[in-house]
């Protein structure tokens, strides 16, 4: 795939595309959550050579088109996630997680989207980065907080089970 071609069939949905050795970027809004964002379009070149320009911009203007409610229930099973993972621990200042969460980038794949969002009052030093699936549908969540090491769990069942093994 040509990233240069990439990055021009982009124009439309991002301003000021750019292109990289294997992925294109630009900034665009998205309505949905109020906000303008980086938005980077990997073809994942190393692992796939079936990826086509149409269908990344395909999948590009689905996530810039979400809706209002699509993208409430995103933040809604973000919130719920991660509330259930950190339970009872103490956090660093208590407000509510879902009014704490801002998005600052985004990786569109054609069958995934991964979200980078900072919640600056309540994980000071962490990254919450999730995954929407080919529906833009919550799939998966990782949160990286700064010195800690990172563990990624397919859900909250395997995370209890691996908390349980190390008691």
């Amino acid at each position: 795939m040509d990233i240069q071609r990439l990055a021009e069939a982009l124009a439309p949905l991002l301003r000021d595309p750019e292109a990289e050795d294997s992925f294109a970027y630009g900034l665009a809004a998205l309505p949905a959550a109020g906000t303008d964002l980086m938005v980077n379009v990997d073809p994942e070149l190393e692992d796939r050579d079936d990826v086509t320009v149409e269908a990344l911009v395909e999948r590009v203007g689905a996530f810039l088109a979400m809706s209002p409610d699509q993208w409430e229930q995103v933040l809604l099973d973000v919130v719920a996630e991660v509330e259930d993972a950190v339970g009872e621990q103490a956090i660093a200042e208590p407000t509510a997680l879902h009014d704490d969460l801002a998005l600052t980038s985004s990786v569109v794949f054609v069958d995934a989207v991964l979200l980078s969002f900072l919640a600056p009052l309540q994980f000071p030093d962490g990254v919450i980065r999730v995954q929407l699936d080919a529906d833009l549908a919550f799939e998966d969540i990782d949160i990286e907080i700064e010195g800690v090491e990172t563990i990624t769990f397919d859900g909250l069942d395997e995370m209890l089970d691996q908390l349980s093994q190390d008691s």
